[in-house]
């Protein structure tokens, strides 16, 4: 069994709020503490709050467009997040579907002018640049300038030692489907300048070559996946090797230009940086920008919502571009099911996002220290998202971001629920659903919850919701029968697998506050 779950450091994004599924602060941002760069750590636990049930609100079909509800939706939750006292941060939500794109905005760039945030503002956009980096590789080998089973060893110094197991070398296919061996982050990543606020600005090729040298793979390559951000540096610095050019130029060259995306890049001219949101820590204190040397491939972009709602509609399939079918090679499910990422392709995750629903949806998040970010898309709905936020550990724009593809309504109590130590209205249990035997389990209980007092327990398979079997149901279904207001009662028929007994339990939804 999967327990769905994302982030790079902290829990994931739901199964869906319009089915009173929230996650327990999700995210998904570079960890600021060396050397776990970029963690994505995914456990979208799922905890049914009865605040969320109410307010997100879904369609008994998977529709193609965003309609003018979700567009309300949005409107109130950014009103409601990002207005009054807190001023210093900001929102921007893109939508893109065959009827053209819509940006919606909220708060401010925090920069000394009191400018307001829209589709230009810039933002780091982290993680999401290994999309980017799959797409040069993809591109690369349509040259015939590589080929995915070339050894990395090929474009790399003679001098430099790249681990082997078994007579079997890392390949350029390992390392873009983070199969290579490599660990998430290398044993020399030490920060020196001031960091963990900056932890990658002094991380260079030296570096990353002495950690090859010095590194033993524990599996043969290609055989198991393990997000490795060192992996995709590696990448990212043997494709700038073969082209003979710098990352920055190469984006610009192969994918920003063909896409006309004009404010997509690595280093901010003064321009860009009057249109940056400066980035700020959990608790709304100014975070330092993040600098990046050889890990530039992993997470070194800049961009705006206007952008990439322009990647995302290519990547969708909704503007014609020469792109497209290089895109289309990345989005390839390569292996099913990781225990963190869903179904993983090129870069790109499913987080297990859209299994009940037959949808096919993929995305990739990113996060610094001062930013967090999102985009994806559905492959059959022919439609995208861009959520970037510049505050790290506010709401989640990878739980937002998966929500809206998922036609969940976005409202002013969605944004409380989703707000680090909310104060909700639930029975405070996260679900999973078991993709084999398609059971219903209780993966986690909330301290201090109703289900808490109750007794319950991890490991529980939920049976029936009141007189409703969950059999075929899937998270949606059954987080929707669990909903109800403040103080009335929901009946949950439980099975221990351990002591092999049935029992049914009622719990009381009541207040109880979030994890912070």
């Amino acid at each position: 069994m999967r327990e769905a779950c994302c982030r790079f450091g902290r829990n994931g994004p739901p199964a869906s709020l319009s089915s009173g599924v929230s996650p327990v602060t999700p995210q998904a941002v570079f960890s600021q503490t060396p050397p776990k760069l970029v963690r994505t750590t995914t456990t979208a636990r799922f905890v049914c709050y009865a605040a969320l049930l109410f307010a997100a609100r879904f369609p008994a079909a998977a529709q193609n467009d965003f309609t003018d509800a979700d567009a309300d939706g949005i409107k109130a939750f950014l009103h409601a997040t990002f207005s009054g006292t807190n001023t210093n941060t900001c929102m921007v939500i893109g939508l893109v579907d065959e009827r053209g794109s819509k940006v919606f905005a909220a708060g401010k760039l925090d920069n000394g002018t009191g400018q307001e945030a829209n589709g230009d503002t810039v933002f780091e956009i982290a993680s999401m640049t290994k999309t980017f980096t799959a797409l040069l590789l993809v591109d690369m080998v349509e040259r015939g300038e590589m080929k995915l089973d070339d050894p990395v060893a090929k474009y790399l110094p003679e001098s430099v030692k790249v681990p082997a197991r078994n007579g079997k070398e890392i390949t350029l296919l390992d390392l873009v489907t983070h199969t290579a061996g490599l660990p998430r982050d290398p044993d020399n990543l030490t920060p020196t300048l001031g960091l963990p606020e900056n932890p990658f600005a002094d991380y260079s090729v030296e570096r990353l070559y002495a950690f090859l040298r010095s590194f033993t793979l524990s599996r043969d390559p290609g055989t198991r996946f393990e997000y490795s951000n060192v992996g995709m540096a590696l990448l990212g610095h043997v494709l700038v090797l073969r082209a003979g050019t710098n990352y920055e130029s190469l984006v610009a060259e192969r994918i920003c230009r063909p896409l006309k995306m004009e404010s997509t890049t690595v280093t901010l001219t003064p321009e860009l940086k009057a249109r940056l949101a400066f980035g700020h820590d959990k608790l709304g204190k100014p975070a330092p920008k993040w600098d990046f040397q050889v890990y530039v491939g992993t997470g070194g972009l800049h961009s705006t919502a206007n952008d990439l709602l322009k990647y995302v509609s290519a990547n969708a399939g909704l503007t014609p571009s020469a792109l497209t079918p290089l895109m289309d090679q990345t989005h390839v499910i390569r292996h099913k099911g990781t225990s963190d990422h869903g179904d993983t392709a090129m870069a790109w995750y499913s987080r297990g996002e859209g299994d009940q629903a037959g949808m096919e949806l993929i995305g990739h998040a990113g996060g610094t220290g001062g930013h967090e970010t999102f985009i994806g898309f559905g492959k059959k709905q022919r439609r995208g998202v861009v959520v970037l936020c510049n505050q790290q550990g506010g709401p989640s724009p990878e739980t937002i971001g998966w929500l809206l593809l998922k036609s969940s309504r976005l409202s002013p109590q969605v944004a409380m629920a989703l707000r680090p130590g909310s104060e909700v209205v639930g029975v405070g249990i996260a679900l999973d659903l078991d993709r084999e035997t398609r059971t219903v389990r209780i993966t986690k209980v909330i301290p201090n919850s109703p289900a808490s007092r109750a007794g319950l327990s991890a490991g529980l398979i939920v049976q029936r919701i009141d007189d409703v079997s969950t059999t075929g149901k899937g998270l949606t279904e059954c987080a929707a029968l669990i909903r109800g207001l403040s103080g009335t009662k929901v009946r949950l028929e439980l099975f221990d697998p351990k002591q092999n007994t049935t029992n049914t339990v009622e719990v009381t939804r009541q207040k109880f506050l979030t994890s912070s």
